[in-house]
């Protein structure tokens, strides 16, 4: 559960903001205290949700207590199309474009959830030539995060890896 600051409540502007928040919960009886978010918070947010008979996700990875402002992951996932995970990162970064399967994107802009890019990179220039690699990056106001998968070798699963940093 995320707890927004008290005065984000009042100004429009700091409501962006909320994402730098958790809510931890205090002793018993005691109500809860906000914390400033950690980079796992920020991971949590960017792992694909499972959801649906058979999809499964791996991943190792993490943030170092040293320095809880970074983090980063590599994951695995099993039953899903890449359009649905290639949609589920551009909604998290709020594009709009959507995926299609012989178009390539090459994009950069800035939206209600911040700055981003996506680069979607050709196995090949061949005319015969597939989608190997996408990369999202969003600069939110909090922090900024970049994702990267693929098709495993197999083509039975979704390789990649997202990396946070808090600001």
């Amino acid at each position: 559960m995320r707890v927004p600051p008290p005065e984000a409540e009042h100004d429009p502007s700091r409501r962006r903001h909320r994402c730098r928040l958790a809510a931890v919960a205090g002793a018993e009886g005691q109500p809860a205290v906000a914390k400033k978010a950690t980079a796992d918070d920020v991971l949590k947010e960017w792992k694909p949700k499972v959801a649906g008979k058979g999809k499964a996700f791996e991943a190792t990875g993490g943030s170092p207590k040293e320095a809880p402002d970074v983090g980063a992951l590599s994951f695995r996932l099993e039953g899903w199309t890449f359009e649905e995970v290639w949609n589920f990162y551009a909604d998290k970064c709020g594009v709009e474009h959507r995926y299609k399967e012989k178009t390539i994107h090459i994009v950069t802009g800035a939206g209600k959830k911040g700055s981003y890019v996506i680069s979607d990179r050709l196995t090949s220039l061949n005319a015969d030539a597939t989608r190997a690699v996408s990369v999202f990056l969003l600069k939110a106001d909090g922090y900024t995060a970049t994702v990267s998968f693929h098709p495993s070798p197999d083509g039975k699963s979704i390789l990649g890896s997202i990396a946070v940093v808090l600001k």
